[in-house]
């Protein structure tokens, strides 16, 4: 893997994760694959349409990310996985909560560009 594999995921999961705290779901469309799978926490999985309607109707709505132990590795070309814990601060449905989970997921570059295919949050114990 190539620093800039690295450098270049990473920066397109900081624009996913802006967009996400800023409930832009514009710009999260722009980061989306559309064969987006969304595993949340919960069990429950989105698409790119379902995901990006619960950002813009305020069902889901993030206070707070925050990555740790990020590693970035190369799947095939275009394809990259990133993995690591996140704590995130999110209302879901108007219930505050504060995930702490182990986090995969794998980003594909379309025409220069990389956008999120695939999310798997898992809670962590404790």
């Amino acid at each position: 893997m190539t620093e800039d594999l690295a450098s270049a995921v990473l920066a397109a999961e900081q624009a996913r994760c802006a967009a996400m705290l800023a409930n832009d779901g514009a710009a999260l469309a722009g980061l989306l694959d559309d064969r987006l799978r969304f595993h949340h926490a919960s069990g429950s999985v989105d698409d790119k349409a379902a995901y990006i309607e619960k950002i813009g109707a305020g069902r889901i709505r993030y206070g707070g990310i925050a990555w740790h132990e990020q590693e970035v590795t190369a799947l095939a070309p275009g394809v990259a996985m990133l993995t690591g814990k996140m704590v995130t601060d999110v209302k879901v449905e108007g219930t505050d909560k504060r995930l702490n989970n182990r986090v995969m997921t794998v980003w594909c570059r379309d025409t220069g560009d990389w956008r999120l295919v695939a999310f798997q949050s898992t809670p962590m114990a404790g």
